[in-house]
């Protein structure tokens, strides 16, 4: 397409700065094609029988096409794009015949691509901003029936869902698994590390670990409820147990930190009508010695050298049930070799044995000789199942003690 002179554009300098903003807080990157934009611009084309249709986001002065469909490239400037109109409008825009009005007859799409007809409608983030359009295209004039019109604003509906909500959604996905620990730990003979796949874009399940002072500090929580508002309340409580850490690390018994921790969120638990079972765990590093606590989670194993597998759990309540409730420290001790496995509910739901499910998870713990190995075992049946629920792990390993040296070997130089 050739160039053109600049149209006046009805937006001020405020209102262009504040939709530019909106647009670069989408987190897109418009300089590439998205499929699930391409796949709305097909489907347009077949249900409106056009030859072209875009979802378009006018970035400064480009015009930008994330999702198209027989459009001859992926950007153009801005000033020769017939939705810049439309953005500036900011309403249903219908032009039965672009070649007899004023605002469009000179532009390339039309002279040089024989455009004539061209619908367009609005995508608003929340804030009202326009931030896209959902546009269709004809060589021919033309006109929207009722029926089309309803179809037209169905479709724009769907656009405006995957180009502000689930755009919303991805970056709600990185925030929540940023906040995750970001690697394993290892220290001497142990070595932790977790994972966590919701069910949906982000999940209110949560971990985190961490090691200070010869202890290791780790915990597992479930949101009641999945999604956004579980997520949400899952970032509270985590932050909120992670601020027990370094009374934790020092000795402080678990059972007053969790109480300490459920009184400061039960008033936001109430506005929310939430609850959260939680394992919380210390384990001193030099003698294995295990501290824990569990609110209504029930959801952890042992799994000994020799296949034993130990199922450590209590008889408290999770947080946010009631408001006077209480928790009490329990323990027990690790030995060399010892494999630990705390897990949310949604790990149930990929074993055949729903009644004694600790058995074929403690089989699985065994076979797998190390952490990342048992974690990528977990995913695998999460792909190969579909939860229904966040399917959320951490594991830790005590290392097996070195075997003694036999006479023979004792003298070898």
């Amino acid at each position: 397409m050739g160039s053109t002179t600049a149209m006046p554009h009805a937006l001020d300098a405020a209102q262009e700065d504040r939709r530019q903003r909106a647009v670069e807080s989408l987190g897109l990157q418009l300089d590439r094609p998205e499929e699930r934009f391409d796949r709305i611009a097909r489907l347009a084309h077949l249900v409106f029988d056009v030859p072209m249709s875009s979802v378009t986001v006018l970035d400064g002065d480009r015009a930008l096409f994330p999702g198209m469909y027989g459009l001859p490239g992926r950007e153009l400037p801005r000033v020769d794009c017939l939705c810049d109109e439309t953005h500036a409008g900011g309403a249903l825009m219908i032009v039965e015949d672009a070649s007899l009005d004023e605002r469009f007859a000179h532009l390339p799409a039309v002279t040089d691509l024989g455009i004539r007809f061209y619908a367009a409608q609005p995508i608003l983030d929340p804030a009202g901003n326009v931030v896209g359009t959902f546009a269709i295209y004809d060589t021919r004039p033309r006109r929207l029936d009722a029926e089309r019109l309803t179809a037209f604003d169905d479709m724009a509906a769907w656009a405006q869902q995957e180009l502000v909500a689930s755009t919303e959604m991805t970056q709600a996905t990185w925030v929540q698994s940023s906040m995750l620990p970001a690697r394993a730990l290892s220290s001497d003979s142990w070595t932790i590390n977790g994972m966590c796949l919701p069910s949906l874009a982000v999940g209110g399940d949560f971990y985190d670990y961490g090691i200070a002072q010869g202890v290791a500090h780790l915990g597992l929580g479930d949101v009641m409820g999945k999604g956004t508002g579980a997520a949400l309340v899952g970032a509270g409580v985590r932050s909120a147990l992670r601020g027990t850490h370094s009374a934790v690390v020092a000795g402080v018994d678990l059972g007053v930190t969790v109480t300490q921790v459920a009184r400061s969120l039960m008033a936001d638990l109430e506005r929310t009508e939430s609850f959260v079972t939680l394992f919380e765990a210390a384990i001193d590093l030099d003698d294995g010695y295990l501290r824990y606590v569990d609110a209504g989670s029930g959801l952890c194993l042992v799994v000994r050298p020799d296949g034993e597998v130990v199922r450590l759990g209590g008889s408290d309540a999770p947080i946010g049930v009631l408001p006077d409730d209480h928790w009490g420290e329990l323990d027990v001790q690790l030995e060399p070799g010892d494999r630990v496995l705390m897990f949310s509910d949604g790990l149930l739901d990929l074993v055949d044995e729903q009644v004694r499910w600790w058995e074929p998870i403690g089989a699985l713990v065994a076979a797998h000789d190390d952490v990342n190995s048992l974690l990528a075992g977990i995913a695998l049946l999460a792909r190969e199942r579909t939860p229904l629920d966040d399917v959320t792990a951490v594991a830790v390993y005590y290392a097996p003690s070195p075997a003694p040296l036999s006479p023979s070997q004792e003298d070898s130089p």
